[in-house]
């Protein structure tokens, strides 16, 4: 096993940041336990200010190992588990600035098959269009992928599905960042700046803006409930509280 070293220079061992992060300690019973291990897990696997790459890679296999990994849940197998980043984020924007007609998510590190790489993040283009587009923000639960509307199966598996909003602070964006988004999703609800890139539009009047969602398939029919929906928004606001962006 490799031996990680954290950004602050301390032993993984002590932070448990390698393959054992998510095994499941014998304590872990209720689905109580799961989430609350999860969370302390993350923590330790998430330095403050790690690069969201790294923080969305490591969270999306614990996510997807742990869930699998608990015991009154092995009649629901966890198919997928990962992200989707609105591509105005990712750095290939940066360097080319290619402009998006609509608001656009691209595939970010997930777990699973091999998935759909982009969504135009506009209501009623499926799941996570919806989770990442709707507002105000709000965590789309699917008991029955088959029933919802403009749903996009990339799995024939999937039967059920949950996808929580990544909410950021705009002033923890960069400065180019922030100057598309300001011009594009104008704080104070003014008109939009006339541009051929959409790529922050559509985002809203709030401080905190959806920049991407944290998507979880399922092999079951109503795989999550109400506990999940509560949990799982947590864990999201933990990933994108402790990330670099």
């Amino acid at each position: 096993m490799v031996q990680c070293v954290s950004s602050r220079g301390i032993d993984a061992a002590l932070l448990a940041t390698d393959a054992d992060a998510a095994a499941l300690p014998p304590d872990v019973v209720t689905k109580a336990d799961l989430y609350d291990h999860l969370e302390r897990s993350l923590a330790s696997l998430i330095d403050p200010d790690t690069d969201w790459i790294s923080s969305l890679s490591n969270a999306s296999s614990l996510i997807y190992n742990s869930l699998n990994r608990f015991p009154a849940w092995q009649d629901k197998k966890i198919n997928w588990a990962g992200f989707y980043l609105l591509s105005g984020i990712m750095p290939s924007a940066a360097a080319s600035r290619a402009k998006r007609s609509r608001p656009t998510l691209l595939l970010g590190p997930f777990v699973g098959l091999p998935a759909c790489q982009l969504i135009f993040s506009v209501p009623g283009k499926g799941v996570c269009a919806d989770a990442s587009s709707l507002l105000p923000p709000r965590v789309v639960r699917v008991r029955d992928t088959e029933a919802y509307p403009n749903h996009i199966a990339c799995d024939s598996l999937s039967r059920s599905e949950i996808v929580v909003p990544l909410l950021l602070s705009r002033s923890r964006l960069s400065e180019q960042h922030r100057a598309a988004l300001e011009a594009q999703s104008p704080h104070d609800g003014s008109a939009p700046t006339e541009t051929e890139d959409r790529s922050w539009a559509a985002r809203g009047t709030d401080d905190e803006i959806i920049i991407g969602v944290l998507d979880i398939d399922c092999e079951a029919l109503d795989g999550f409930d109400q506990e999940d929906e509560d949990r799982l928004r947590k864990l999201a606001r933990l990933i994108v509280d402790r990330s670099a962006w």
